[in-house]
This record gives structure tokens, sequence and C-alpha cells, in this order.
């Protein structure tokens, strides 16, 4: 399954490197297990754990759609919601507007 984000300007070039970043932070491996991962989450909560395991990969892609998420295995509608938190967070400060897709 994957979620597909259109990204709207003013900043599309913008839009695409906060995407790319929180997906590269977002899939961050720690060595000491979940206790620590539950514990830098509290410390850290741009670091989404759930949606971290969940979601395989997220890249630019050309067409119809600007970036794609892949997830690991069908996602429940509260891993969506928080997929889109973490979308929300990237382009907070970038002025892009978005809509996701997932299907």
């Amino acid at each position: 399954m994957k979620s597909y984000i259109k990204l709207y300007g003013p900043s599309i070039d913008r839009g695409i490197e906060a995407l790319e970043e929180r997906f590269r932070n977002l899939n961050r491996q720690f060595p000491y297990g979940d206790m620590i991962l539950h514990a830098i989450s509290i410390v850290d909560p741009s670091i989404d754990m759930v949606t971290g395991n969940l979601v395989r990969e997220g890249q630019e892609e050309l067409g119809d759609y600007d970036y794609v998420v892949e997830w690991n295995q069908n996602p429940t509608m509260e891993q969506v919601r928080g997929l889109i938190r973490q979308v929300d967070e990237a382009l907070l400060y970038t002025g892009c507007r978005y809509t996701i897709t997932t299907k």
C-alpha cells in the first residue's frame, strides 16, 4: 500500500526537501531496542516510532504526485493519521500545502 502526496506551492522544491529530510530521519534505528525508542520519542516528539517502523520508504516521484510513501503492511486509520502528522510537521515552515491519498 502507498500514500501519495501532491504538493501545492509556493515552494514545492522546499516541500520536497523537507519531506526527504523527515523520512530520512523517520527510519533511524537506535541500538538499544524498544525501551530507548520510547524514551527518545518522549524527549523528541518529532520521532514517531510507530510510523517509522511501518513506513518502508518515501521518495520523490514524477507525474501526478510529488512524493510517495510506501508502507510495509496495510496501515490502519490511526497509522495513516500518524503519517499525516509527520507530513504536517515537515511542511510547516515551507509554505507548501498538500493533499494525501492512500491506496
